[in-house]
């Protein structure tokens, strides 16, 4: 099976539907998003995308009690802060990531064959340095404006590989930032 994972997308919805399109054109059956999705309304993106979503929530997002009442109402699932989806008898932590020596805990751990994360919107796959520890993936961001590129990641489960695809570059939020201050101060 093929599983779609994206995260901090950052209520950039047409990043999100580009996202879930390039999932679909693959042939995911799941979406995993390891949180940030920031607002409500980015939820409506996954209405009909015909795969089985599933969510964490990440430290940007904002009413957790609305973003979980209106992602059930397009068939989604929040996790709460941590969760755990077996796939193909594989089981697959998902977390958001803020806390660097949780990830480390749960990628030592021995327990999960795949840690989702994100938050850092630094897209990576890396393979666990000693026997037992678990393909570590951050999709890095839908958002695009911290990196200046926006990324997801696609896991096959019978493989157990995964790939990172880009999916185009936009401006860097500090790049636009240094324009507008130089614009600024030459009307000054």
């Amino acid at each position: 099976m093929l599983i779609g994972i994206m995260s901090d997308s950052h209520d950039n919805f047409q990043g999100t539907i580009d996202a879930l399109r390039l999932f679909r054109s693959k042939g995911a059956k799941m979406v995993l998003h390891a949180g940030d999705m920031v607002g409500s309304g980015n939820c409506y993106a996954f209405q009909g995308c015909g795969m089985d979503v599933k969510l964490v929530y990440g430290n940007n997002d904002g009413d957790r009690v609305v973003l979980a009442r209106d992602f059930a109402r397009v068939g989604g699932e929040y996790l709460g802060d941590f969760g755990v989806v077996e796939a193909d008898g594989l089981k697959i932590a998902i977390l958001h990531g803020t806390d660097e020596a949780m990830v480390e805990a749960l990628a030592a751990c021995g327990k999960y064959d795949v840690l989702v994360r994100g938050h850092n919107h630094r897209a990576e796959i890396s393979h666990g340095e000693s026997s037992g520890e678990p393909l570590l993936i951050n999709p890095g961001e839908i958002w695009g404006h911290f990196t200046g590129r926006r990324s997801v990641a696609v896991l096959d489960t019978s493989s157990r590989k995964a790939d990172l695809i880009e999916m185009g570059s936009c401006k860097p939020f500090r790049e636009m930032l240094s324009e507008w201050q130089k614009e600024l101060t030459s009307k000054s």
